[in-house]
């Protein structure tokens, strides 16, 4: 009897003791800043969870298409339950796929759009704690002459409060969550385990762009790195004799700056795509977003040096301070950029006249150099619209039935396209997140620049650094494509006007054009809705 007992109790005090070890540890978890243990116990079970359901319940034979889109519903659900739970840098990671979820079912796209709101602060002795850890025990007011203590603005890693220094200057003072250096390494290694994971699962090629995506991670959490990049930034629009006076970097303040509070030079502006505050004070929103794209162009294909988020919020418009009739765009937060190799620079550029000269061969040339072994949906990504050589893709219906072949012969496309994934160049990776929210920020206020011409126009003057003068029978070729778009770009411009005036239809700009087009190629290739809201940025 006694043993039985015996038996009995010695589990029973095994599962007591581990139970109030496991709630100890939660407790302390849950008040630390990083909640280490909670963060990744959520991550691997909703992970593991949500492969097994997509590699049981993915398979043929709905012949309505609810289930598999029952399915794309509950997974994306899962994951951005996640990642909204976590935080931090897993809302960063978030924000790069909400930036390619065009690709993405629907479910996707409408909860990734969530992501960008998702910003929480942290209280003011949060940020006193920072500084006393930054600056030998300081306290802000010994920095500072005014410092208010409610951030203006909150971003996934960061947050912007209003200061002035003892000098008088005004200035932006972005602070660290002291939550990122404790999580980061965590929330990197279970990214990349779990892509290995899904790459085995799905034999799908994920985890080629891993160590690059992390390490632009990685650097985007360093202020001091984030302040480098801003003075050389301004440095390569000082060397561009079109854009220097017409775009603005704020002053670093270096002295006042650390890994985890950063400076600047506080500007007074107005975002870039809120059309009514530019208007109310006389600023030409058409000039703000032609500067835009210039500016982001001459990054790609001139400098070689690239802002990977150039979304709206970090894009000021303001009145020249010393040319009131003129607009200055000012440029902030300047954490996440890529410095492209020379030889990329100038692959990509010959790889965007081909484009417009409808060289084929030396498309599939500089793609075969990329290890890309489709250049024709190369070309679509490139451009954001459908290409194809010859001639437009016809376009025809598709039954729901064929949803899981065309989504199946997705996969083996995507295996076939990254085929050499070591030739990949991982700078495309923020090229295209970058060219994303530019084509997003022209398309909201009504598409008034013709975006495609101008990045052709620079990729060509990104050539002439090596080529010299590019005049020939070339020249004339890539002008009259030019010519022959623009006359478009006028004519849809044109045709909107009319119907606006005429029918009080909603104006659509070329942007709205191409994206309906690629809409309906990625339903027609792929099987692949994509929801409406997703193309707006």
């Amino acid at each position: 009897m006694s043993f039985a007992r015996n038996r009995l109790v010695r589990p029973f005090r095994l599962a007591l003791g581990a139970g109030l070890i496991g709630s100890g540890v939660y407790s302390i978890d849950n008040r630390s800043d990083g909640q280490l243990v909670a963060r990744n116990f959520r991550t691997f079970y909703n992970g593991v969870a949500l492969a097994i359901d997509y590699k049981l319940n993915f398979k043929p034979g709905d012949t309505d298409g609810k289930n598999i889109d029952a399915l794309h519903e509950r997974v994306a659900n899962r994951l951005f339950d996640v990642i909204e739970k976590n935080g931090g840098l897993y809302i960063k990671m978030g924000q790069v796929i909400g930036t390619q979820s065009a690709i993405l079912p629907p479910a996707y796209q409408i909860r990734a759009r969530r992501l960008f709101d998702s910003a929480p602060t942290v209280p003011f002795e949060t940020v006193e704690r920072v500084f006393s850890e930054d600056f030998d025990g300081k306290h802000p007011s010994d920095i500072f002459e005014e410092f208010d203590m409610v951030p203006m603005a909150a971003a996934s890693i960061a947050q912007v409060h209003r200061a002035r220094l003892k000098n008088g200057d005004v200035v932006a003072v972005k602070v660290q969550k002291p939550a990122i250096q404790k999580q980061m390494e965590w929330d990197l290694g279970a990214f990349r385990i779990l892509l290995k994971v899904y790459e085995y699962l799905f034999e799908l090629p994920l985890s080629w762009s891993s160590d690059y995506v992390e390490e632009h991670m990685r650097m985007e959490t360093d202020f001091q790195n984030e302040a480098r990049n801003a003075m050389k930034a301004w440095d390569n629009l000082q060397k561009e004799p079109t854009l220097k006076d017409k775009v603005y970097v704020p002053k670093v303040y270096e002295e006042y700056s650390s890994k985890r509070v950063l400076v600047c030079e506080w500007i007074d502006g107005v975002k870039l795509t809120d059309t009514e505050k530019l208007a109310k004070l006389g600023l030409d929103y058409k000039k703000a977003m032609r500067i835009s794209v210039d500016t982001f162009a001459s990054q790609i294909f001139r400098s070689g040096f690239v802002h990977a988020d150039p979304h709206p919020g970090n894009q000021l418009v303001r009145h020249h301070p010393k040319k009131k009739n003129q607009v200055q765009l000012v440029l902030i937060d300047h954490g996440l950029y890529i410095q492209e190799s020379e030889k990329f620079r100038l692959e990509y550029c010959q790889l965007w006249e081909a484009l417009f000269m409808l060289d084929v061969a030396t498309m599939t040339e500089v793609c075969k150099e990329w290890g890309i072994h489709d250049s024709n949906m190369f070309a679509s990504i490139t451009l954001q619209r459908p290409f194809s050589p010859d001639k437009a893709v016809h376009l025809q219906n598709i039954e729901i039935k064929d949803m899981y072949k065309l989504q199946s012969e997705m996969k083996e496309r995507i295996k076939h396209f990254l085929k050499d994934q070591e030739l990949f160049p991982r700078e495309l990776i923020f090229i295209s997140r970058n060219m994303n929210i530019v084509r997003a920020n022209n398309k909201s206020v009504g598409s008034p620049i013709n975006r495609i011409n101008l990045m052709a126009r620079w990729a060509v003057e990104g050539l002439s650094l090596e080529k010299g003068t590019w005049l020939s029978w070339r020249s004339i070729l890539f002008e009259s494509t030019l010519l022959l778009m623009s006359l478009s770009f006028w004519l849809i411009r044109f045709r909107e006007s009319a119907s606006q005036l005429l029918f009080q239809s909603k104006k659509r700009g070329l942007e709205d054009v191409l994206d309906d087009n690629m809409k309906n190629q990625m339903y027609k290739r792929f099987g692949i809705k994509i929801d409406e809201s997703i193309l707006e940025g």
